[in-house]
């Protein structure tokens, strides 16, 4: 009889821990309450100027959700276009339309490839900055010869204004770039008279605030000068070339001189013992690359022609603006943030796009920027709501709305990244009191079952009196 009894009794307590426990593993959102922890904001810097913000901007503790807002913004400042004079200095000397080289698979003549070269490079200008004014100027020698068939002397003959004035109309400067690829100068090149008209060309502006620049494009190194007749390269060409350099750096003009093809082949017609080389003579006028006369020298092939003119040299004329690329936000939630609350986006991004459910691979949402400009600013805001009925392991412990961010970016083409883990908190309660135990064993069950207790230990006691009794 007592093993009968003693049965009864652990079924009964089975019984009443499975149901106890049925009860424990979730919750009412109704029988629930709410209360933030902490409000902690995600800042993270990325790159130069680039600035991303997690914050929580509503806790909402009787509906039981979190609105949180997220923004990306680019604080580098708007820069205004420079004023800026360009003159395209070019070598119309023989060596120039003789020489042919293949560019890209085409053949063509050098002059060519830099006259190519020169109007991308005027459309890129006309097209960021239409502050910029240009000017085309064309040298070689003139063609007054002597009984030899060489030049007299260097004169102002030996420079030609193709544009009779500045100008940021793209037409007047591609009619003037055709004019050059068609014109015939003589063979020499007397670079000094040629930097004097590209000057003269640039005092016709006043503006103190301007910026001006000459930009000589060339393959040969001087062999004549003003009042010096054909020079075999000596320094009767070399010191007035190198000394109108120098002035003209002083007047504050920004130099930027493209050398082509300056070989290390000796120069046969020098008189000069032992004879230099054509690179050698050319440093010794414009300098190195790293330590030029005046601004900026390039030593270039012919392959090279096309990205130093286009790139490069554009780079040094266009303020370029600090941009940031191909910004990708990952934000991730925390496992029990997933399966016990519903995100749902509440405002679209204004730049790029973010993905419209969570990703429960990873437990992420993602927000793709292409860019950000100066002064740009991206945002977005989503919501995470409490289910209506959620764990109950999840109740009285602290719940990060999030687990962390990460972002990977671009700025000036260099890959960047950065993170952090930092996000507002909250908890979960029971109603009425937070006695309640968080296995969610209610009293009521603990009356109904001392009650079926009493009831089979009197019975059980009532049919062993009767038992012995008799």
């Amino acid at each position: 009889m007592k093993k009968t009894i003693y049965g009864i009794l652990i079924a009964l307590f089975i019984v009443l821990f499975t149901c106890t426990s049925s009860f424990a593993a979730t919750v009412n959102k109704g029988n629930a309450t709410m209360t933030l922890v902490e409000d902690n904001i995600c800042n993270i810097t990325f790159g130069q100027y680039g600035e991303f913000e997690k914050k929580m901007i509503e806790c909402n503790t009787t509906e039981k959700y979190v609105d949180i807002r997220l923004t990306a913004r680019n604080n580098a400042e708007q820069l205004e276009d420079k004023k800026a004079d360009v003159i395209l200095l070019i070598d119309s000397s023989r060596s120039m339309s003789t020489n042919e080289v293949i560019i890209n698979g085409e053949r063509m003549t050098r002059k060519e490839a830099v006259l190519q070269s020169a109007q991308t490079l005027v459309d890129k200008l006309l097209a960021a900055n239409p502050n910029i004014q240009i000017g085309i100027v064309e040298f070689a020698t003139s063609t007054e010869t002597d009984d030899e068939g060489y030049t007299i002397e260097g004169t102002d003959l030996d420079a030609k204004t193709v544009t009779s004035e500045l100008t940021n109309d793209a037409d007047v400067i591609t009619d003037a770039l055709n004019t050059v690829s068609t014109d015939v100068m003589g063979a020499r090149t007397n670079l000094e008279v040629g930097l004097d008209a590209a000057y003269s060309l640039l005092q016709t502006n006043t503006d103190a605030d301007t910026e001006k620049y000459i930009i000589t494009l060339t393959d040969a190194i001087p062999n004549t000068a003003r009042g010096v007749t054909m020079d075999p390269y000596t320094e009767a060409t070399r010191v007035p070339t190198k000394n109108k350099i120098v002035e003209l750096g002083k007047a504050g003009v920004n130099l930027i001189s493209m050398l082509i093809e300056m070989s290390d082949s000796e120069i046969e017609i020098s008189t000069e013992d032992p004879k230099p080389t054509y690179r050698e003579v050319a440093e010794e006028i414009f300098g190195t690359s790293t330590n030029p006369t005046s601004g900026d020298v390039y030593y270039v092939s012919d392959e090279e022609v096309e990205d130093t003119v286009t790139n490069q040299i554009y780079a040094s004329l266009v303020q370029e603006q600090y941009i940031l690329e191909n910004i990708v936000i990952k934000d991730y939630f925390p496992q029990n943030i997933i399966d016990n609350f519903t995100y749902a986006q509440l405002t679209e991004s204004n730049i790029g796009d973010v993905t419209a459910e969570v990703n429960t691979e990873d437990n992420s949402i993602t927000w793709t920027i292409p860019s950000l400009g100066p002064g740009e600013e991206a945002t977005f805001t989503y919501r995470i709501s409490l289910n209506n009925e959620f764990d109950g392991e999840i109740v009285g412990i602290n719940l990060p709305t999030n687990e962390n961010v990460e972002i990977t970016y671009e700025e000036n083409g260099t890959p960047g990244f950065a993170e952090n883990d930092d996000c507002p908190i909250i908890a979960l309660d029971v109603l009425p009191t937070k006695d309640i135990p968080q296995t969610g064993i209610y009293t009521g069950l603990y009356i109904a079952g001392g009650v079926a207790i009493m009831a089979i230990i009197g019975y059980a006691s009532y049919r062993f009196v009767k038992k012995n009794r008799f």
